[in-house]
């Protein structure tokens, strides 16, 4: 699930100078506790099949709507710079048809009861996924199940899905902005399990032939390996009977999950620019972050959310530099987030977002006003999370990224706890030494700018 959550009406908090003020550490109030309701997550439970396979299991009888998804750890960790893309490619491949059902059969299938069946690689793994309605939950699973552990490989399709990987990545070569998002990416990365791309390369991708997606896809039958969340109006009995027939005859297999490394030491900025002539210049500056189950984590998320205001207002509404100057958080083991403006004026445009970093960084936060933002953010939490596509997914990155899915049922606690000394720390900690990536012409960048925080 996307966890980039925003809080309701935060322009109040920006319109005065009086959101922030010096407070004596250890006499700021706390905020008013959040009242989250218990109801979904007493349906919450998890089982471990004989052979190791964890199943998470939520029940919701509030609708008809089943949310699957089964996850393959490692991710970047599985992959080398000579196999890079394997994974992605594999699981696009699988869909196309299986030992049972052939393509075409699969497409009918699908749209004869209006299943989705998606998949996808990312840093720290691989997912395949169904949503379908409650009475097509059976014939559902059975097609996601025989994608997952019969996959036939053909080698048109095979052709065809490459074909499709490398036109996609030849395109990021042409736009600007994701030029700046891989280049920005690629300098945190350095020495790091992911700068083996989930989505490899036009040169790892061009060179996977069907005989390789063969041999590699018997890596990620292993039950230890292997996680599924189901969400829906499922019972927990019924759950176990599908999971111990579908996957119960798997090897346990001698996956070990762990964190992966942290990141290169962060007490350097860089800078790298791509000198070409542009509209408009793009900037990209990448930084360490914690990942969900950290501590820190919930302050930075509050963080994120005042500069998103303090950029609009200063950088867009006052300045007009930049129509959508932004932060962002990744979710990922090792985790990381970023800063992000195109503007004509480059220098003048950071200059302002080093500024409104630097309020957060040398005062703190009124306490009545961090805790109406928490009160603020339940709203959009609890929207976000009304799918049951969308809680799965929260479920699944808990479990694989925090080590627990149950924090995230305690998330919403731990918001409320973040204190504006938290803020304080947590913005003096992270927010320094970025890794720029720019498109635009070298003159125009002020280098000592870019490099002084």
């Amino acid at each position: 699930m996307n966890l980039k959550l925003h809080f309701l009406n935060l322009k109040f908090l920006l319109a005065t100078c009086l959101l922030f003020s010096v407070v004596t550490v250890g006499q700021t109030p706390a905020p008013a506790p959040v009242n989250r309701s218990a109801g979904a997550t007493d349906a919450t439970t998890e089982f471990t099949t004989a052979n190791g396979l964890k199943v998470i299991h939520r029940y919701v009888a509030g609708n008809e709507v089943v949310a699957t998804r089964v996850y393959f750890r490692g991710g970047s960790r599985n992959i080398s710079e000579k196999n890079a893309g394997i994974e992605t490619l594999l699981w696009e491949v699988a869909q196309l048809g299986t030992k049972n059902f052939t393509k075409s059969q699969i497409n009918r299938e699908k749209d004869r009861v209006g299943t989705v069946i998606s998949a996808g690689g990312a840093y720290d793994f691989s997912v395949i996924a169904s949503i379908c309605i409650r009475k097509h939950f059976d014939r559902t699973w059975n097609l996601l199940t025989d994608i997952a552990l019969n996959p036939t490989f053909d080698e048109r399709e095979v052709a065809l899905e490459k074909a499709k990987l490398v036109n996609a990545l030849r395109q990021e070569y042409d736009n600007p902005e994701n030029q700046v998002e891989s280049l920005s990416d690629k300098l945190l990365y350095t020495a790091h399990p992911y700068s083996n791309r989930p989505f490899g390369s036009v040169e790892t991708i061009n060179k996977l032939t069907s005989a390789d997606l063969k041999a590699y896809h018997p890596s990620q039958l292993m039950a230890s390996r292997m996680l599924v969340v189901i969400v829906g109006n499922v019972t927990l009995e019924e759950a176990k009977r599908k999971v111990e027939m579908s996957f119960g005859k798997l090897s346990r297999g001698d996956y070990k999950p762990g964190p992966p490394p942290g990141f290169k030491s962060n007490e350097t900025a860089e800078l790298q620019v791509i000198d070409k002539v542009v509209p408009t210049n793009y900037i990209r500056g990448t930084f360490p972050a914690p990942s969900i189950g950290d501590p820190d984590y919930p302050a930075l998320m509050v963080i994120k959310e005042i500069l998103m205001g303090l950029f609009k207002l200063e950088v867009r509404d006052k300045r007009n530099l930049s129509y959508a100057p932004g932060i962002e958080l990744s979710t990922q083991a090792a985790n990381s987030g970023s800063i992000s403006v195109s503007t004509p004026k480059p220098n003048e445009a950071v200059r302002v977002m080093f500024d409104q970093i630097e309020i957060l960084q040398r005062n703190f936060i009124r306490a009545e006003y961090l805790s109406g933002m928490v009160t603020g953010f339940l709203t959009t939490y609890y929207r976000n999370l009304e799918t049951n596509d969308s809680q799965a997914a929260r479920l699944g990155e808990y479990e694989l990224l925090a080590g627990n899915w149950r924090k995230s049922l305690t998330w919403l606690d731990d918001v409320a706890k973040v204190t504006p000394e938290d803020l304080n720390r947590v913005a003096n900690k992270y927010l320094r030494n970025f890794r720029f990536a720019v498109v635009g012409q070298a003159k125009d960048f002020d280098r000592e700018l870019f490099l002084s925080r």
